[in-house]
């Protein structure tokens, strides 16, 4: 069976009738659904505990791009450069990050999503690469298409994203203005742009808890060794589908046996 991934939501206004909904990208979809995964959206629910529930029902998470982390949640003050936030948003995916990490269950996060898991797991971030870090490459360009590709990332020789990517360089799009600084606890820093800004994370003692800064979602299919993080990720949510179908068998026979 083709396993269920979790993608949260954001909170927008339709355009045309001015109401509140939850959505996202489709581009993040589709691009799990090219993979062989089946995505499912999580709105931003009001109970955290239900989040629990759902967890249980998932074979994996995606968290994807979208607005800036409150630096409150990572003990900042706002920086003047700082963008939108939405806290409700950051309790929820904050909440289903450290969810993923203590169930381990296989996780990518992409911009955001990548921003986020580092700060579930302690650590921090530049509220503005270019306002903070010296001599950096312009990493925002959000006034190109979103499959332009900007600069290369140099990935860590012998880490999991070299063995997913098959390759120590790749070329990436780039539409953020912040990044990880202090890496969390279990957090490495796998790959990096030139100017040194974290482009590839990982958590080597999780099943699967990789990240990328750039947005292979948008640029899978013309740079395609991007795809193959894609069909790692779902390769891990089935083994996890697979290995939580087997247990919960384990438990029925279990039963049948003492009864």
């Amino acid at each position: 069976m083709r396993p269920l991934i979790g993608i949260p939501c954001y909170a927008g206004i339709h355009e045309g009738t001015h109401r509140p909904v939850y959505c996202n990208n489709r581009t993040y979809t589709h691009a799990v659904e090219a993979a062989g995964g089946v995505a499912v959206l999580i709105p931003l629910l009001h109970d955290l505990s239900m989040l629990e529930v759902l967890v249980e029902r998932l074979d994996g998470l995606l968290f994807p791009g979208g607005k800036d982390i409150a630096p409150a949640c990572y003990g900042e003050q706002p920086h003047p450069l700082l963008g939108a936030v939405d806290p409700r948003q950051d309790e929820v995916e904050l909440t289903l990050a450290r969810l993923a990490f203590e169930r381990d269950i296989p996780t990518l996060g992409i911009c955001r999503g990548m921003q986020l898991l580092n700060v579930a797991l302690g650590g921090s971030l530049y509220q503005d690469i270019g306002a903070q870090v010296y001599d950096s490459l312009k990493h925002c360009h959000d006034d190109l298409p979103r499959t332009h590709i900007v600069h290369n990332v140099q990935i860590e020789p012998g880490s999991q994203m070299e063995r997913i990517l098959g390759s120590n360089e790749v070329w990436t799009n780039s539409l953020h203005h912040q990044s990880v600084k202090q890496p969390g606890k279990g957090v490495i820093i796998s790959g990096r742009a030139e100017d040194g800004i974290a482009e590839l994370l990982e958590v080597p003692d999780r099943c699967f808890m990789v990240a990328v800064q750039g947005h292979p979602e948008e640029i899978y299919r013309q740079e395609t060794v991007w795809f193959r993080v894609f069909s790692a990720f779902v390769a891990a949510c089935e083994a996890n589908a697979a290995s939580t179908t087997q247990k919960a068998r384990s438990v029925i026979i279990g039963s049948q046996m003492i009864d």
